[in-house]
């Protein structure tokens, strides 16, 4: 790494960390998609499919993480000691990798309740409610 230049290797840093905020927005839509389809599915979802939703999320969602955990890496590991040794500290905050991380846990955690969660409307007849206006 001594050899590359340092703007290139700031221009690296950022394009990572872009990359990862990237992943985490593609995360939230995932998420979101999940929910929203979760509940307007809710009457014709059976508990097979609902587990084999919950499953692909995950697996989506845990993809997504592990990418970013690479990311990381890449920057701890390569990038942030060759501008060390350059005298280059980029000052990272520490607060934004914690709350998208707390974010993400929550959402993953929410968005597999909500698959589960939002099952047919049953009135005190038991039958199934229509909803429509």
């Amino acid at each position: 790494m001594e050899t590359v230049e340092t703007a290139d290797l700031l221009e690296l840093l950022f394009m990572l960390e872009a990359s990862i905020d990237v992943h985490f927005q593609a995360w939230m839509a995932i998420t979101f998609a999940v929910v929203v389809a979760s509940y307007s599915a809710r009457e014709t979802l059976s508990l097979k499919l609902r587990s084999i939703v919950a499953f692909t999320y995950l697996v989506a969602a845990f993809a997504l993480l592990a990418r970013w955990g690479t990311e990381v890496m890449r920057i701890d590991s390569l990038i942030g000691p060759a501008l060390a040794a350059r005298h280059i500290n980029p000052e990272p905050s520490l607060y934004a990798p914690f709350f998208r991380l707390v974010t993400y846990l929550l959402g993953t955690l929410i968005a597999v309740a909500s698959i589960f969660y939002f099952s047919p409307v049953r009135s005190k007849t038991g039958k199934t409610e229509d909803n429509r206006d």
